[in-house]
């Protein structure tokens, strides 16, 4: 399963994304039979879908940790 990630997700995190998305997908589409995953990022949610037709495997929010400057 070879997965690509939208330029807006930083790279720091990707190798995360990564693991959970191999964890959570068994294998290839459904619909079409491609094994490549999309994720993208909309707001603070991540939308792992398949790279070919688009048909969305899960999503997943981002919880965004705020740093309290002394």
């Amino acid at each position: 399963m070879k997965i690509f990630f939208d330029p807006d997700i930083p790279a720091d995190i990707q190798e995360e994304i990564k693991k959970v998305v191999e964890e959570q997908v068994e294998g290839p589409c459904p619909s079409c039979g491609c094994d490549e995953i999309y994720v993208s990022l909309l707001d603070n949610t991540l939308d792992v879908k398949c790279y070919d037709c688009g048909e969305s495997f899960f999503e997943l929010e981002l919880q965004v940790e705020e740093q309290q400057s002394a």
